[in-house]
């Protein structure tokens, strides 16, 4: 029995390893590639270039793309700004680790032949409460600057290490998707062109 809960404990003590070592090559694969604004806020900044077009079709690209890449529930356009070229929203990205969800702030500003989105990772929403019929009743939030891996002394590292890996790679393609919508339109250059 003695050496049943000794094998146990080395089992427990060398999965753990193992998982916050994935942790650190994931967090590791991702640095350099985020900057911390003055409120310790993770931020991600493209700058596209797109020589050919205007102010205008960058802007109205711009704008299509929420509506191509979010459902209603998930975004919320804070400011429009076509004058200045500024279009600021906030949204959420379900489905983080373990069911918790990424709050974030998207400002994208353009002009003639250019954009630049800034994707900034704000705050966590998690799973506090569960109901006796598997259903999350309440909810729990907690800024990214408070967790791993902006502030190295927070706990859990393995839980926060993760949700922030998935936090940053659902950014990241955000990004992505943005660049090939205002290079490419939000559907197709055939179907976006204007003969029809």
């Amino acid at each position: 029995m003695k050496k049943a809960i000794i094998i146990s404990a080395l089992l427990l003590c060398s999965t753990l390893a193992a998982m916050s070592q994935n942790v650190d090559e994931k967090l590791s694969s991702i640095q350099g590639k985020w900057v911390l604004d003055d409120k310790k806020n993770v931020t991600i900044q493209r700058i596209i270039e797109a020589p050919s077009l205007s102010k205008e079709e960058i802007y109205n690209r711009a704008l299509n793309f929420f509506a191509y890449h979010y459902i209603e529930e998930n975004i919320k356009i804070i400011n429009v700004d076509k004058s200045q070229g500024l279009v600021v929203a906030r949204g959420v990205f379900d489905n983080l680790h373990n069911n918790s969800k990424g709050w974030h702030a998207i400002r994208i500003d353009v002009k003639d032949g250019k954009a630049r989105i800034l994707v900034t990772l704000t705050e966590y929403q998690y799973p506090k409460n569960i109901s006796t019929d598997g259903v999350f009743n309440t909810w729990a939030h907690s800024r990214v600057s408070d967790e791993v891996p902006i502030n190295a002394k927070g706990g859990k590292y393995v839980y926060w290490g993760n949700t922030f890996y998935s936090f940053f790679t659902k950014a990241t393609s955000l990004v992505d998707s943005f660049e090939i919508a205002i290079k490419e339109g939000n559907t197709s250059k055939e179907i976006e062109s204007s003969a029809w």
